[in-house]
């Protein structure tokens, strides 16, 4: 037998992967080839622990899936452990829309979603498109193996965002974007879809930087379908678009991109409301009513105004570990105020044009992370990419964040592992680590907006000196 002809076979292989890159536009390098199965060997791996356990994420969206797919009776296949959060909630969503007084009419037709049919139970958390990456564990031939065809998936998404930022960005920022996403999403990148709502983001950037308004609207649109937190990114998109249109101030065709985005979220929304009506309102309540997160910057801030002797209460509700405190009355006032102050001030910068979009999409994610209740270890996630493609591999991007994604996977799974998560405030260094953090995250934003503060504008299309087209026709 000849020896040679494995690596004839490995030689051919990388030849019809580099002509098949070719061939839509992607210069691969065996270098691209390499990064990426390690990342997404080691994204997989970090996620392994938890496959084949039944109070993961992952094993949530299977039984949302199945659900979906296939009516509430089909979940008695699963433990209750695993499903048992799905109920039909249905007659007490019927009763509180009669003592609200809604006509008969819209009673009787929400009465028609019955649960216990296919394409009427939804998640809860999320919005109907979340469906589609929750399937695509369904393609394994056994309910034993979803959370395997699952973890594959993700990694297969986290490969597609490092194609992109090698196309449209550069390699360095795609080779700093994986070593983000295992440093910061070792045991949540595999294991959880806050990758897909991710690459939506960044193509939503890529289609803007490219002057592609209508699919760069319709890229977030399907980010916001997937997990609601792109909503926060319309204002600067808007902007944006504005500030580069060449279009008369009143012409209809400047609004053209924000109607695409109002289209497709309306049309999605609009079937959701078709299958459930209960199912489509739910989570708008959910993130309404949640307390703030062990994890959260005001957690933080909790812990280190604790009084002696007065440690803080703890209770497991919305699926995670939140805490309450003497504060809490009044930190919840400024838990809203303050993200919306800094948010305008964001939105200011770039409207000053000291800040581009991608920077300005980082800068507005951050700001909702750290000031929201809620500071789950995958919404680095959502950043990750972007870092990325705004920092590139300059040190004074890739020590910070490296540092910060490095903290929260210390955080979870590491601290986490093993134990019950009411147990995990006992670990001495929890808090100390979860502060550090957060102060690193603080520190990180306050140095962005301070830099792009003292920023000179950037050049860019005066209004006076637009050439508009005439109206009325535009």
């Amino acid at each position: 037998m000849r020896t040679d002809r494995e690596p004839l076979a490995i030689k051919k292989t990388l030849r019809m992967t580099r002509a098949a890159g070719k061939r839509f536009g992607w210069e691969l390098s065996l270098l691209d080839i390499c990064v990426v199965g390690v990342m997404c060997f080691l994204l997989y791996y970090g996620a392994s622990w938890q496959i084949f356990k039944i109070h993961t994420d992952a094993a949530k969206y299977q039984c949302y899936a199945v659900a979906f797919w296939q009516g509430l009776p089909a979940l008695k296949h699963f433990s209750v452990q695993q499903c048992g959060f799905i109920t039909d909630s249905g007659p007490a969503f019927l009763r509180a829309m009669r003592h609200l007084g809604f006509s008969e009419e819209l009673i009787h037709f929400v009465a028609t979603q019955n649960a216990m049919e296919p394409f009427h139970t939804l998640p809860h958390e999320y919005p109907l498109l979340a469906l589609a990456p929750f399937s695509l564990g369904l393609v394994a031939s056994s309910h034993s193996w979803y959370q395997v065809a699952f973890g594959v998936c993700m990694a297969l998404v986290a490969a597609l965002i490092y194609l992109l930022l090698v196309h449209y960005r550069s390699r360095r920022a795609a080779i700093v974007c994986a070593l983000y996403l295992v440093a910061g999403g070792w045991g949540t990148a595999a294991g959880r879809f806050d990758l897909v709502p991710s690459a939506f983001t960044l193509i939503a950037v890529i289609c803007a930087t490219t002057k592609r308004w209508n699919w760069a609207f319709a890229a977030l649109a399907l980010g916001v379908l997937l997990k609601l937190y792109p909503i926060v990114l319309l204002p600067p998109f808007l902007i944006a678009q504005q500030m580069e249109s060449r279009e008369h101030p009143y012409c209809w065709r400047r609004l053209v991109p924000l109607g695409v985005f109002v289209a497709v979220c309306a049309g999605v929304t609009i079937l959701s409301l078709l299958l459930s009506v209960q199912s489509t309102l739910a989570p708008f309540t959910y993130f309404k009513n949640r307390p703030f997160q062990i994890e959260s910057s005001w957690a933080s801030l909790f812990w280190l105004l604790r009084a002696p002797g007065h440690p803080l209460h703890l209770e497991q509700t919305y699926g995670s570990l939140n805490v309450l405190s003497p504060l809490s009355a009044y930190v919840a006032l400024w838990s809203k105020i303050l993200p919306i102050v800094a948010l305008l001030y964001v939105y200011w910068l770039q409207w000053r044009r000291k800040i581009n979009l991608a920077a300005t999409t980082l800068l507005t994610l951050l700001v909702v992370i750290f000031t929201g209740k809620v500071f789950s270890p995958q919404y680095l996630l959502w950043v990750a990419p972007l870092v990325a493609y705004v920092g590139e591999d300059s040190p004074w991007w890739l020590l910070p964040w490296t540092t910060i994604s490095l903290l929260t996977t210390w955080i979870y799974p590491y601290i986490y592992m093993g134990l019950d998560p009411r147990d995990v405030p006992n670990v001495p260094w929890f808090y100390p680590v979860v502060a550090v953090r957060n102060t690193l995250m603080l520190g990180f934003i306050i140095v962005l907006l301070f830099y792009y503060w003292r920023a000179h504008p950037r050049p860019g299309f005066s209004h006076s000196a637009q050439k508009y087209r005439a109206l009325p026709f535009c």
